[in-house]
């Protein structure tokens, strides 16, 4: 996994300002403009820009802290290069790099059209997420879990046009519809985002009054979450589409979904497998003895305790644990038998257990023996 914050020389926990800070030093000490035909500054170069692309960008940023860069593939990253397609990292470059040399930033702010968000109609929804707690037996089980979110969708009184009527909507006098304009500096020629309509080729007139131009309001949605069998704490499902809606049309974001199982007061999950500890009497664990034991599916297996089984002992029940969550068959039930000394005997059991203590023999105690035989070298 990357680590942009290392990247990028910074802590976790540093502010917007200071991650823009120290991207412009890496940037300019890295640029190929100063490094002409070294690969590895080339290189040095677009893993810091793609560093910056993500952690310079709120969204982004939180996306990556709790998902890593699988979470930023889901939020419309492409991989490698510079994410999801923009330019605001290498503008970021240029204009760091040529206003330590002149003074030109502006020229190449210009020429990449400004915020990459801005450099279209249509702009993608953000991407949201939450955290969901169930309960071990629902983990075990999978389910169809209810949940309600409060995110942005489309406003039904402009269809998300953001305009009172299809008479409200315009073409930007300014660069006649295409949202781009062309400007001359010099020996350059510039393709700029349209600075009135802000690259969306279009300007509303007649905003509509629900959303207040927008296109977009606040609404509480249902969702229904299907949570498949064998999903663990630490885990996280993505519902594509079911983030904020986008702009003037634009694709809706994900909705990410962080899972926390609660533990259960018996049952100990191991991966898929699941750790039972079973109390039995002396008695039983002497003698050997048949027991039902239940399964974090709610089924009941019928156990066989041989005679003689000692504390500690595991029992394995295979294919009666939790289902793996990518289908790959079921974990084993493990019972961990665990010998229970009787207490608050009574006079009775007390002369008996002594009665049977003349009867014993080392063979009744083979542990007992080897442990002895072990030591005995130390005290001679």
């Amino acid at each position: 996994m990357k680590d942009y914050y290392a990247t990028l020389g910074i802590p976790r926990d540093v502010s917007v300002a200071e991650i823009k800070k120290a991207y412009r030093k890496k940037a300019l000490e890295c640029h190929p403009d100063r490094h002409p035909g070294d690969a590895k500054a080339e290189a040095q170069f677009k893993e810091v820009s793609e560093a910056y692309e993500v952690l310079g960008d709120e969204n982004r940023r939180r996306i990556y802290d709790q998902y890593g860069e699988e979470g930023l593939k889901g939020a419309g990253m492409g991989g490698g290069g510079f994410p999801g397609g923009g330019f605001s990292s290498m503008e970021e470059a240029l204009r760091t790099f040529m206003g330590a040399f002149g003074g030109q930033g502006d020229v190449f702010g210009s020429f990449f059209g400004g915020n990459p968000e801005e450099a279209g109609n249509a702009r993608r929804g953000a991407s949201k997420q939450i955290s969901l707690t169930i309960r071990f037996e629902e983990a075990a089980r999978g389910l169809n879990k209810d949940i309600t979110i409060l995110n942005l969708v489309p406003c039904k009184s402009c269809n998300g046009s953001g305009a009172k009527s299809k008479n409200g909507i315009k073409t930007c006098p300014t660069c006649q519809g295409k949202g781009q304009v062309f400007q001359n500096r010099g020996f350059f020629s510039m393709v700029a985002a349209c600075p009135h309509c802000h690259g969306a080729g279009q300007q509303i007139t007649d905003p509509c009054k629900t959303c207040g131009g927008e296109g977009r309001v606040k609404e509480r949605q249902n969702i229904t979450v299907r949570i498949p069998p064998g999903v663990d704490s630490g885990m996280s499902m993505k519902m594509n589409g079911y983030g904020e809606a986008g702009l003037a049309g634009g694709p809706s974001g994900d909705l990410f979904i962080a899972i926390t199982v609660e533990p259960h007061p018996a049952f100990q999950r191991q991966g898929d497998d699941v750790v039972l500890e079973v109390p039995v009497s002396f008695i039983e664990s002497a003698l050997g003895c048949r027991k039902d034991m239940p399964t974090p599916l709610g089924e009941t297996v019928r156990i066989i305790i041989p005679e003689g089984t000692q504390s500690g002992k595991v029992l394995r029940v295979s294919g009666k644990g939790i289902p793996n969550v990518h289908g790959n068959g079921h974990g084993d039930l493990l019972l961990k038998i665990s010998v229970e000394t009787p207490v608050r005997l009574s006079d009775k059991q007390k002369d008996l257990l002594r009665s049977f203590q003349q009867l014993e023999t080392p063979q009744n105690h083979p542990n007992q023996k080897s442990f002895l035989e072990k030591l005995k070298g130390f005290f001679n």
